[in-house]
């Protein structure tokens, strides 16, 4: 099988910066668009970053967090059995760290970014981690299923049954940085393997604030990686986007 890849970053109609950025296959990108496919023999990693604090400190988090995840890939340190999935935790804590040791260097301490990624080892389920409200969702037989809850005030509370009534969607329980004194890092592995067909989207909350999830089961179920990754961010261009919108599609074909 083949893993066609599509990766897409907009700013939006309102923010004047970008501070997402995406990981796909060892290829960095902001503010433009990257397509690869990779046999299932060969291991993927894809993540999205959603930088935060503000222009220029969130563009320089998002960067820096994806670099350290690449560069743990590149030395052989992501786990390569799905059962090892929680190996996660340690990475994302370590860029943690490094981001908030960023602030020596003369940038702000909230500097943090949000993180979702999907690491796709040979002959091994999925596994996917996260920390904040960048999302996964896997597509498979017209079934939409979020595979990460987000980190937000308002996910928390609606969770334990509580009213967040006036509470902002923006309010982050968990981020790598972002003088948090330490992220909640959730990691999970599929129960099984990959089946033709299957589609994975990671994306930053500015995609997920302007399109529902009806709309994304019906883009993401038909065409390429490439024309749900731009039928997604055009709907949410369309549909009163305030964020910057990035996407990765993931499409398993046979």
């Amino acid at each position: 099988m083949l893993r066609e890849i599509y990766a897409l970053s907009d700013t939006g109609p309102v923010r004047t910066q970008n501070e997402d950025m995406y990981l796909a296959a060892g290829n960095l990108g902001r503010e433009d668009r990257f397509e690869v496919s990779v046999a299932d023999d060969q291991p993927l990693l894809v993540a999205v970053a959603d930088g935060m604090g503000g222009h220029p400190d969130g563009e320089i988090a998002s960067r820096r967090a994806l670099e350290l995840l690449d560069e743990a890939r590149s030395n052989n340190l992501l786990p390569d059995q799905a059962s090892e999935h929680a190996d996660f935790t340690h990475i994302l804590s370590g860029i943690h760290d490094n981001l908030v040791g960023g602030a020596d260097s003369g940038h702000a301490l909230k500097m943090g970014a949000t993180m979702v990624g999907l690491w796709l080892p040979p002959g091994e389920p999925p596994m996917w981690f996260h920390a904040g409200d960048s999302r996964l969702y896997r597509w498979r037989d017209n079934v939409l299923e979020q595979l990460t809850n987000d980190h937000t005030m308002v996910n928390e509370m609606l969770r334990s049954g509580r009213d967040p009534g006036g509470v902002s969607p923006h309010i982050v329980t968990s981020c790598l940085g972002g003088g948090m004194f330490k992220p909640t890092v959730d990691t999970a592995s599929a129960s099984g393997p990959i089946q033709p067909e299957d589609r994975f989207l990671l994306c930053s909350d500015g995609l997920t604030e302007a399109v529902s999830d009806q709309q994304i089961l019906s883009i993401l179920g038909s065409g390429t990686a490439q024309e749900s990754a731009e039928a997604l961010v055009q709907a949410a261009l369309t549909g009163d986007a305030r964020d910057n919108i990035t996407v990765v599609v993931v499409r398993v074909t046979e």
